[in-house]
């Protein structure tokens, strides 16, 4: 994995990206909210999501052990995992493959399909969750405040925002 994508990127926006040993090193320095299906996690320059994907795949391993017996808990839990996970990118297109590279693993580990009314609902909480803007201005690309949806599970698969 390269650090950086161009030198030009670097210069203009300083973009490096976090090499996978340190982010399993800071992760591991709280690694007992990581393990937490609902702890909270904003990351404010998630590039293409190194940290949120590990914290994602940590969440998913307690999804796992907690609901593996019930597929029907197990996706809802799975989808809160995601819910509690935010981020804020300058780069279009980092924002991008950041969606894109969150939404893989959760369609992964729920083997569900672009159809599946879970995969759909992960979509959408990504385009929310994961924002395209400035966090040290707090705004989004085209200048409006960025506001966070806080997400709770009802129970019984239901979801509130």
């Amino acid at each position: 994995m390269s650090l950086f994508k161009s030198k030009k990127r670097v210069a203009d926006h300083g973009e490096v990206f976090t090499p996978p040993w340190m982010v399993e090193a800071m992760l591991d320095l709280v690694k007992d909210e990581t393990e937490r299906i609902d702890s909270r996690f904003l990351e404010p320059a998630c590039g293409s999501g190194n940290f949120l994907v590990r914290i994602l795949q940590r969440k998913l391993a307690a999804v796992e052990l907690k609901f593996a017996k019930s597929d029907f808990e197990r996706r809802n839990y799975a989808l809160l995992a995601l819910m509690c996970t935010y981020g804020i990118e300058l780069l279009a297109d980092n924002i991008s493959e950041c969606r894109a590279n969150m939404l893989e693993i959760l369609a992964d580990y729920l083997a569900v399909e672009e159809s599946d009314d879970i995969y759909r609902a992960a979509f959408y909480v990504l385009s929310q969750n994961l924002v395209h803007g400035d966090a040290m201005k707090m705004q989004t690309s085209d200048g409006q405040p960025i506001i966070f949806a806080e997400w709770g599970y009802l129970g019984k698969g239901k979801f509130q925002r």
